[in-house]
């Protein structure tokens, strides 16, 4: 069987970088953006973040079937990178941008519409992006090879949005100006990772459907039982990630004591921590199965959150670095695994006679994005209830308490929650055959 060329498998991957740091800064600062620098209420905030959110799942699923019926020069796939690599950099730059508006209640509707603008132009690359793996070869674990690698790159993206972003918000010396230099740097990292994997690709191979199948619609993912509790468990946990990410810049300024630069070293344990697990998940996954494998990352994930809790004050930031490394390990495994799975379910459909690449992809990112976006309007809540001021120097035993909850617990318990779900995945697998031993 003919493999992928690795070059074209790096310059697809190196596309994740992009839109790794686009799915990634949003999700660290933008709530703290909006309560810090533009003095919107906790609350108010999250459902900023939250909203656009929404929208994309109407999105994402009418872009993949918009992709799947795309027939063009440049393929089905990558006229729509072209096109959302320059509009996802523009729109990132203008959402970290806001100019000076009278008020809260500006402020609020001019990054919700923002946003709703940027969540678009991502749609238009992601989706198609991410339909990509599964034609590129009919070996599962050639396919889950293919998805390390892209998973690497996008945990480097991870990297950049979740640490570097903080320090040169500190180098560009923070406030207004801090945030809107910053999006100009990762800004335009976006669009240059992004355009290699729309150039590189030229030549990538293309498992063309059977000439009877038919063209897939949004209610096919739905019926898929395997995909439903899929999608269901990969939501669950992501909302742990969104809840953790979105209160880690509180944790550290309020209750670690540190600078906001010193959220990037809190970041950099955890994307070290997983950039160095991904390849060995895969590894893992062709010895046990892909479910077994999940299992297994899911209980590092809550042992390292487990050491976070136990974690009080600026005297156990050692602590927190390691511990946040232990997440970071269990973290790679519950990124790789569902998507490794998902080639696996749009390839059975493709041999079923659904031609659903594009269909199956849109759904799945919509999930993705829905998951993401549940974290900073949870931690919206929970600073609410704490009593968290915004702005204020100083909080509250009571919100310090709220923060630490968000950060340990919440993503805990929805990481053990989606451990039955997929096991409800494996129920509706068919048993393997010598031809897919891991699937």
């Amino acid at each position: 069987m003919q493999r992928t060329p690795r070059r074209i498998v790096l310059a697809f991957s190196i596309g994740s970088i992009g839109t790794g740091i686009y799915l990634t800064v949003p999700g660290v600062l933008l709530l703290y953006y909006l309560t810090e620098i533009l003095s919107v209420s906790p609350a108010l905030a999250g459902l900023a973040v939250f909203l656009p959110r929404v929208w994309d799942m109407i999105t994402d699923p009418f872009m993949g079937w918009v992709s799947d019926r795309t027939r063009s020069p440049l393929g089905r796939r990558r006229p729509y990178l072209l096109a959302g690599a320059i509009l996802t950099a523009l729109s990132f730059v203008f959402l970290f941008s806001a100019p000076d508006l009278p008020g809260e209640r500006w402020n609020f509707l001019y990054v919700t519409i923002v946003y709703v603008l940027s969540a678009t132009a991502y749609t238009v690359f992601a989706v198609p992006y991410l339909s990509m793996p599964a034609e590129m070869s009919a070996d599962p674990d050639e396919r889950a090879s293919i998805m390390a690698y892209r998973m690497s790159f996008a945990m480097a993206g991870v990297l950049a949005g979740s640490a570097a972003a903080p320090a040169l918000l500190e180098a560009f010396g923070g406030g207004r100006g801090g945030f809107a230099a910053m999006s100009w740097v990762l800004g335009g990292a976006c669009a240059v990772t992004m355009l290699i994997a729309f150039f590189g690709t030229a030549r990538a191979p293309v498992i063309a459907a059977p000439k009877t199948a038919g063209k897939a619609h949004f209610l096919d993912a739905l019926r898929d039982g395997r995909f439903r509790m899929l999608a269901l468990a990969y939501i669950i946990q992501l909302g742990g990630l969104g809840v953790f990410t979105g209160s880690t810049p509180y944790y550290v300024t309020q209750i670690a004591g540190r600078s906001e630069g010193a959220i990037s070293t809190v970041f950099l344990a955890l994307l070290g921590g997983t950039i160095l697990s991904m390849f060995a998940w895969a590894a893992i996954s062709r010895l046990t199965g892909k479910v077994p494998a999940y299992l297994a990352a899911a209980l590092i994930t809550v042992a390292g959150l487990a050491g976070l809790w136990l974690a009080t004050g600026p005297e156990d930031w050692t602590l927190v670095i390691a511990m946040t490394g232990v997440v970071g390990m269990g973290f790679g495994g519950l990124q790789l695994l569902p998507f490794a799975m998902l080639t696996d379910i749009i390839h059975d459909a493709r041999e079923d006679g659904r031609d659903a690449a594009g269909t199956f992809t849109g759904v799945w990112t919509a999930v993705e994005k829905g998951g993401l976006a549940l974290g900073p309007l949870v931690v919206g809540l929970v600073l609410s209830i704490g009593g968290f001021v915004s702005g204020a120097e100083a909080q509250s035993d009571r919100a310090l308490f709220w923060i630490r909850i968000a950060v340990a617990l919440i993503p805990s318990a929805l990481a053990l929650l989606s451990v039955p779900v997929v096991l409800q995945y494996r129920a509706g697998t068919p048993r393997p055959t010598a031809a897919d031993p891991v699937s």
